[in-house]
């Protein structure tokens, strides 16, 4: 009898941008439906408060797995794409505190329409270079500390859905 055929590689193997791709599809469709009600012009101070609410609990505690995630895949990816996924989660992070400012203010439903924009924008385009960046890297290849990041990146997303 013969073993029944692979139809796809091995976890460990398993290219990590394939592993990340998912998870960052959650948080990108989570961080929308959070945000997007946000962005209507009509949108009430209410409206804006659950997405800074958001923005302050949930958003940012998986924005810091995100980060050290990046942070451990450093001296497996060039000095130059290291550097611009720093910069490029910075700036998210920025625009996530300018949102938190504004949010929490009455009369500023333009300018959280603006930043919730911004965020979402920077946030897929963070994802993809984070992915981008993980596409020679397999899991098993990792250290510890970044196997134990991904695995509860995974296991929150796993949550999520």
């Amino acid at each position: 009898m013969c073993a029944p055929a692979m139809t796809s590689a091995p976890r460990s193997e398993e290219g990590l941008d394939a592993v990340l791709r998912p998870i960052h599809n959650t948080w990108v469709e989570e961080t929308r439906r959070f945000l997007d009600p946000a962005i209507e012009p009509d949108a009430d101070f209410w409206t804006r408060w659950a997405a800074v609410r958001y923005l302050s609990d949930d958003f940012r505690d998986r924005y810091r797995r995100e980060r050290a995630l990046v942070d451990q895949l450093r001296p497996f990816v060039r000095l130059d794409v290291a550097e611009r996924l720093a910069r490029e989660g910075d700036r998210l992070f920025q625009l996530r505190l300018e949102l938190d400012r504004s949010g929490r203010r009455r009369g500023t439903a333009a300018a959280v329409a603006a930043g919730t924009r911004d965020l979402l924008e920077q946030l897929g385009a963070w994802c993809a270079e984070i992915e981008l960046a993980a596409a020679g890297l397999t899991r098993d290849a990792l250290p510890p500390e970044a196997a134990d990041l991904l695995a509860r990146l995974e296991a929150a997303t796993s949550i999520r859905r």
